[in-house]
């Protein structure tokens, strides 16, 4: 009977389930397992890190959704991985391959982890869309969500500007969006209430795993989109239920997230009890 250690984090109440790994990926129905919450460990995301030897990169992470889909990136996990890694080797700096590309971590002198997201990409191509379209305009107009900003920062996402955050309303309304087929590896969709020059608040719906309490990468997308609309500053302060993240649009226009990174146990876990989940 094999057991296989993991780590539980969260980064501001977006939780993970993180193991250190060096074998052939599970299967998807194990991944769902994990990830209930009624009858696994339950977590917004699972991360597979595998330490690289001989390699420009300290780990190469694999993220898989509460649904078992794949993700090219997650912000919050990766400043987790960054905590980690201080932890183990006492270094603040790590670099980790992505789906995405390669992503700076630092651990920063005050415990929280910084991350840079990259150069966010608006071709529509590269978002990706289903065929060309205005991305900083697609035009939806649905009870609650209209118009919506497409961007890719290493995942796909699509903002809206709202007068009023309501996740029931965001909940209604992201079904169709996603029933619109206009996303054909699916996206993250983020509602943004601006409350000041530099301070927003945002609500994420991410695919594959539903509303979460934080995304990192939606809070970059989100600062981003409102920047280019010139509602915001280039260093933003963004509210999410779970806590607030610091977002900076650099002078090369790269991101910088940071934000705090929390363990919150460790353990080990035998997949064969999860066959039957």
């Amino acid at each position: 009977m094999k057991y296989y250690n993991f780590t539980k984090m969260h980064g501001l109440g977006n939780d993970f389930l993180i193991f250190p790994w060096s074998e052939q990926l599970p299967q998807k129905k194990i991944i769902k397992a994990l990830s209930s919450r009624s009858k696994g460990v339950g977590c917004d995301l699972v991360v597979f890190l595998v330490k690289l030897e001989k390699h420009i990169a300290n780990y190469k992470a694999h993220f898989f959704n509460h649904d078992g889909t794949r993700a090219e990136i997650c912000g919050n996990a990766l400043r987790c991985i960054g905590k980690i890694h201080y932890e183990k080797f006492s270094s603040k700096n790590c670099l980790i391959e992505t789906d995405a590309g390669l992503v700076d971590v630092e651990f920063n002198d005050d415990s929280t982890v910084s991350v840079d997201i990259g150069s966010p990409r608006f071709n529509w191509k590269e978002i990706p869309l289903i065929r060309e379209m205005d991305v900083l305009n697609l035009g939806f107009d649905f009870s609650y969500l209209k118009n919506g900003f497409a961007l890719n920062v290493g995942n796909p996402h699509l903002v809206f500007l709202v007068d009023k955050i309501d996740k029931k309303k965001l909940k209604d309304d992201s079904l169709k969006v996603r029933n619109s087929k206009i996303f054909p590896e699916g996206v993250n969709i983020n509602i943004v209430e601006i409350l000041k020059k530099n301070e927003i608040s945002v609500l994420t719906s991410e695919r594959g795993v539903g509303v979460t309490e934080a995304c990192g990468t939606g809070a970059c997308a989100s600062v981003i989109a409102t920047n280019r609309m010139q509602l915001v500053e280039k260093r933003v302060s963004v509210n999410m239920p779970g806590g607030f993240l610091k977002v900076e649009i650099t002078s090369n226009e790269h991101i910088f997230m940071t934000g705090i990174a929390t363990k919150v146990f460790e353990g080990k876990v035998n997949f064969e009890d999860l066959k039957n989940v």
